[in-house]
């Protein structure tokens, strides 16, 4: 077993045939190998030749701690076995990759739910260890491994037992475990509880959500002396992409005295479980289209939508016509309108306040904590609370046409004349300006740390978010509607371009040096059509919906851009199409109302009226939110959800 590879090539125990080196710590290597009995791949674990008694020990107080240990956030032990007098055992292989993989986050509500899930999966499988008495102490994001399906497995038990020095232990005065990820009495030695391997959860966490651990050194000794004595960096300033609730859990997790922290790991998940509810409210009402990736997919539509009914009706003082949409949050409804006001409207359909602005306000508004952001055609960029009363206000030269789009302490705003304004998010003052080729009338977004903006001459711009400077440009064609940004990967996007003329544009990004990037083969695929096209995309998994003016509405493969089925309705689509719980909703200009299955393009539930709609719909806390071109707003509940 001398040498790099090891066991390699050889057959273990008569039975298991031993493949390449997956990963080697400071007892043991770990293999992939081909169980031959079970005809199934395995890892296995086997301690290194030559380890003292006292590491040998080690080894097997792992193997038991496994085999006690019965959840299914926790690898298990397959066989133990002993060759050459080497012992070893065999464990699931588990080829997700690392915890990291599903970060860092992007403002994408699917990869944070998975984010979410995965957190919680695991302070309940931690639960389980403290439950048996056991403290984990090395809790490292290569301890986390995800399995085939996407859930984590906890690992590497080596140390779980012990007390003393870290098997890692090469440097005098460092004491057990791993620094990025050690609490503040581990690193002073002064022992260690269940609150500890919380605080190494939190710092595997933040890691992931941010792509770098709170603390960072030149050695061991400084970032131990960081985590008992500095406050961690708040994760919204390195990634402001991670929602307010989450960031709120993980500076508590990381917390300096144990008792702060979370009781325990069930705790931990009832918090990560209030994070995402909040995280889905926030990204599915607050902001334009599902949030700053512009998907047109809301989380929290009704459950029976055979069943739609309206229960409520309001006027509004003036018309609401393209590009406007019905945006929302835990307490408030926004709507713009023709009239020049931007009207809150209560969840049960009263007309609260009506914020005033010198011109039209077709823009949608987004909804920031306790304040809305609205621009208007008089140029001016506005933000105020949602009592009515008025922050601040930033003047463009044009036309506000695009929601307002916030990233970390700035909100990105676009204008008629072709500009892209980064404003301070608490005092409205410009912090940098972006002149694109032509006009602009779509949303910009946010993905990968860069602010993509579509203008009416073709160009896709791509810019730094924080600083505004250009990272590249593609030409394709006019645009008038907001493009739509879907996950393909841990770093890897498609952006999908619905021009004018009728062609859908898939652009294939990738994340490299910290910002989205056209790949090497930047065009993914494109689809005709053959219809004008002023509403966005909206895509779902691995599905696009693509409404023509003409009342066609086509489901596309998100990575071919093959036909999956058609639907024609009977008048113009300009607004565009939502994506709920597998489920499309859409309406006409002729006062068609319709919800499509994403699966098939079957109609679910229609229903028409005598006005026409071009505002994007609101689908979110179990209703469907229509305002009407005549100013009219209603809400449509299931019959079993009123």
């Amino acid at each position: 077993m001398n040498g790099e590879t090891g066991l390699v090539g050889s057959l273990l125990a008569a039975r298991y045939e031993v493949g390449e080196v997956l990963g080697e710590g400071g007892s043991a290597r770990v293999y992939r190998a081909h169980d031959r009995y079970l005809d199934r791949d395995v890892a296995v674990k086997v301690v290194h030749e030559h380890l003292s008694p006292q590491d040998r020990q080690r080894f097997l107080r792992e193997i038991r701690t496994l085999a006690r240990l019965n959840h299914p956030g926790i690898v298990t032990v397959y066989d133990l076995g002993e060759q050459d007098g080497q012992p070893y055992f065999t464990m699931p292989l588990l080829q997700g990759g690392p915890l990291t993989v599903l970060g860092p986050l992007e403002d994408d509500p699917a990869q944070l739910g998975r984010y979410l899930t995965a957190a919680a999966f695991v302070a309940r499988a931690l639960h389980h260890v403290h439950a048996s008495g056991l403290i984990h102490r090395d809790l490292t994001p290569g301890n986390i491994l995800l399995d085939q399906s996407g859930n984590p497995r906890i690992m590497d038990f080596g140390l779980v037992a012990l007390s003393d020095f870290s098997r890692h232990l090469t440097r005098s005065g460092v004491t057990l475990g791993t620094p990025q990820y050690m609490a503040p009495e581990q690193a002073r030695g002064s022992g260690v509880g269940p609150a500890s391997d919380l605080y190494a959860l939190g710092a595997v966490l933040y890691r992931v959500a941010c792509g770098s651990p709170p603390f960072v050194g030149d050695s061991d000794q400084s970032i131990l002396y960081q985590h008992v004595y500095d406050l961690p960096p708040d994760p919204r300033d390195l990634n402001p992409a991670v929602p307010d609730g989450l960031a709120q859990v993980l500076l508590g997790l990381l917390a300096k005295k144990p008792e702060d922290r979370p009781l325990n790991g069930e705790a931990l998940a009832a918090r990560l479980g209030l994070a995402r509810r909040d995280a889905w409210t926030v990204a599915g009402r607050s902001q334009y289209r599902g949030g700053r990736g512009r998907s047109g997919e809301q989380l929290d539509g009704p459950l029976d939508a055979t069943r739609l009914q309206e229960v409520w009706s309001t006027r509004l003082p003036g018309e609401v016509t393209w590009p406007s949409a019905v945006l929302g949050q835990s307490t408030h409804l926004a709507v713009g309108t023709r009239s020049g006001q931007l009207c809150l409207v209560s969840g049960s359909g009263t007309l609260q306040h009506q914020l005033q602005a010198g011109d039209e306000v077709t823009a949608p508004p987004t909804f920031h904590r306790e304040s809305v952001l609205y621009g208007a055609w008089d140029g001016l960029l506005r933000r105020a609370r949602l009592d009515g009363r008025p922050l601040w206000s930033h003047r463009t030269r044009a036309e506000i046409t695009g929601a307002p789009t916030v990233w970390g302490n700035l909100v990105l705003t676009s204008s008629r004349d072709g500009h892209l304004h980064a404003v301070h998010l608490e005092t409205g003052e410009l912090q940098w300006a972006y002149r694109a080729a032509g006009p602009v009338a779509a949303s910009p977004l946010v993905w990968g740390g860069a602010a993509i903006v579509a203008d009416e001459e073709g160009w896709v711009h791509a810019l730094d978010a924080s600083t505004g400077v250009q990272l590249w440009r593609v030409q394709l064609q006019t645009v008038h509607a907001t493009p739509a940004l879907a996950p393909l990967g841990p770093r890897e996007a498609a952006l999908l371009v619905a021009c004018w003329p009728g062609e859908v544009h898939a652009l294939h990004l990738g994340i490299q040096n910290g910002h989205a990037r056209t790949l090497p083969e930047p065009l993914l695929w494109t689809y005709d059509m053959e219809d004008e096209l002023w509403a966005a995309p909206a895509v779902s998994g691995s599905t696009v919906v693509v409404a023509g003016w003409g009342g066609r509405v086509r489901a596309l493969s998100l990575r071919g851009g093959d036909d999956l089925w058609e639907r024609q309705l009977g008048g113009r689509i300009t607004a565009s199409p939502v994506i709920a719980g597998g489920q499309v909703y859409l309406a006409t200009e002729d006062g068609e109302l319709c919800v499509l299955s994403l699966k098939s393009g079957r109609v679910i539930w229609e229903t028409r009226v005598p006005v026409g709609i071009q505002a994007t719909p609101l689908v979110s806390g179990g209703a469907l939110y229509v305002a009407f071109m005549d100013g009219t707003l209603k809400a449509y509940r299931s019959l079993d959800e009123r």
